[in-house]
């Protein structure tokens, strides 16, 4: 039986309709042929930094050991920015310095507490021969993946590196007596509005506002919410989304990513 390499997982902005996605496959395939490559998404939107933080954060739980994970959002790509690497818990990371590697050098709210080594990708040998000023995904991160799930001790990919970019936690911020207030982090294809509150931060009663409309319903299913008119559920990575059954809250409510959320106390 064929003995498999570690997985390697892709988080990008890509997209699905270019080579970018393509390319950065073929060089792994080309490094670690017997590594599985599964694609967690490729659709954040183009520059989300902090939504590719918010998706890595929420597939932290259910990556197994020995995992290899590229996440590549980079708008800094080229310039003085750092490529890294983190090893925590058995599981490797690899990204640029720009806070998109956030759950994994912060810890993922009690979990994942093990010690992370942190390093600067230096190294040339695993790198490309050419290294392009614009696709460090190509050209950096997606063979240092695949040399990490070949076996290469993560050591040799560069010097430790300190003080490494990181954003704000992705939870509700205290806004005054009883207000909670965050953002849409991310909207999902069906047009579901993901916030980053926490269902575990909300109040026992309480209203929620967002896009000029006030939502306070609040339901366990889909279904069980009437058809057409929003309202929220605890969305099933911890974080409170507003949604339609059957529906769009995006296009109902004409709501973009980053449009601000307030939880108000009842």
């Amino acid at each position: 039986m064929e003995v498999l390499a570690p997985p390697i997982f892709l988080l990008t902005d890509f997209g699905d309709r270019d080579h970018y996605v393509g390319h950065v496959k073929a060089v792994i395939a080309g490094i670690a042929p017997r590594a599985p490559v599964v694609d967690i998404s490729h659709g954040i939107e183009p520059f989300a930094i902090d939504e590719a933080a918010w998706m890595l954060e929420i597939t932290l739980p259910v990556l197994p050991e020995s995992a290899v994970l590229v996440a590549v959002v980079d708008p800094g790509v080229g310039t003085s920015r750092r490529a890294l690497a983190a090893c925590r818990d058995g599981r490797y990371f690899v990204g640029p310095d720009n806070g998109v590697l956030t759950p994994v050098l912060r810890g993922l709210r009690g979990r994942h507490e093990g010690e992370c080594d942190v390093r600067e990708i230096t190294a040339p040998q695993f790198q490309r021969a050419t290294v392009s000023s614009t696709f460090h995904g190509r050209d950096i991160f997606a063979p240092v993946a695949a040399h990490l799930a070949a076996g290469l001790d993560f050591r040799r990919v560069g010097s430790p590196a300190s003080e490494p970019v990181l954003l704000p936690p992705c939870e509700g911020e205290p806004h005054g007596f009883g207000r909670l207030r965050g953002h849409i982090v991310h909207i999902d294809r069906y047009g579901n509005l993901v916030t980053t509150i926490r269902a575990s931060q909300l109040f026992p009663q309480f209203v929620i506002e967002a896009c000029g409309c006030e939502i306070d319903v609040r339901v366990r299913t889909f279904a069980e919410a009437p058809r057409g008119a929003p309202f929220c559920h605890a969305g099933s990575s911890g974080f409170i989304v507003i949604a339609v059954n059957e529906g769009s809250a995006a296009e109902l409510l004409g709501a973009s990513r980053g449009d601000p959320v307030l939880v108000r106390a009842r």
